[in-house]
């Protein structure tokens, strides 16, 4: 499954646009109230909250997977890395076969780069904004995390990842694309005191040459 689209809200443009060009490097411009982000194989854009909006998402990029140490020190010296409780700042995770290392946009965003060892996407090149690959995960919550999943895996004609389906985290779809569904008010990992909230959300997918549009509150697919 590829994300090829992610339409998030922003209560700064500004803010944003100049976090995705100068800390990530990604090719990023304003257009029509929207910041528009060129994220590999994905097109992320942010579009003006209103006033009152607030909130934050998670959403991860898949990297080479034999760049993981370059990576971090690369990100490290632009952007704080998110630590869990024992002071960690890199995960591995032995179902995934992968290692992630967690930080923050310019929004409060939790953002991931994740090294999926089971892909063969290595590079020889130094490490920098080219060598993000694409939108690999986006946090959608839900209130029953179970219904919603089996509706997605119908819909989309996909299934859980690594795992049966759960209550509080279950995750749907490949190493290409994920959506990630934690029950609502659970805390993003890693110890980041960030609620897994039900925010406006627009997810483009393509799962075996066919296209799927996700979007909500409440969420519908399309």
């Amino acid at each position: 499954m590829l994300i090829t689209r992610l339409q998030l809200l922003t209560s700064d443009l500004i803010a944003q646009k100049e976090y995705y060009a100068n800390v990530l490097e990604l090719p990023t411009r304003l257009a029509n109230q929207s910041v528009m982000v060129e994220a590999g194989k994905t097109h992320l854009v942010f579009t003006q909250a209103p006033p009152e909006w607030r909130g934050a998402y998670h959403f991860c990029f898949n990297i080479p997977e034999n760049q993981f140490v370059q990576a971090k020190a690369w990100i490290s010296e632009r952007i704080p890395l998110l630590k869990d409780s024992k002071g960690n700042d890199e995960f591995q995770s032995n179902s995934w076969n992968a290692i992630s290392l967690y930080f923050k946009d310019a929004a409060g965003n939790i953002l991931e780069f994740i090294a999926r060892h089971n892909l063969k996407n290595g590079s020889a090149e130094l490490f920098d904004g080219n060598h993000i690959l694409q939108i690999s995960e986006i946090g959608l919550p839900a209130q029953d995390v179970i219904d919603f999943a089996k509706q997605v895996c119908q819909r989309l004609g996909v299934s859980v990842y690594q795992q049966d389906f759960n209550s509080t985290f279950t995750p749907i779809g490949d190493e290409h694309g994920l959506l990630i569904l934690p029950a609502e008010g659970r805390v993003w990992y890693p110890n980041t005191g960030v609620p897994a909230q039900l925010l406006d959300v627009k997810v483009d997918v393509e799962v075996d040459g066919k296209e799927f549009k996700l979007k909500g509150i409440p969420y519908e697919i399309l």
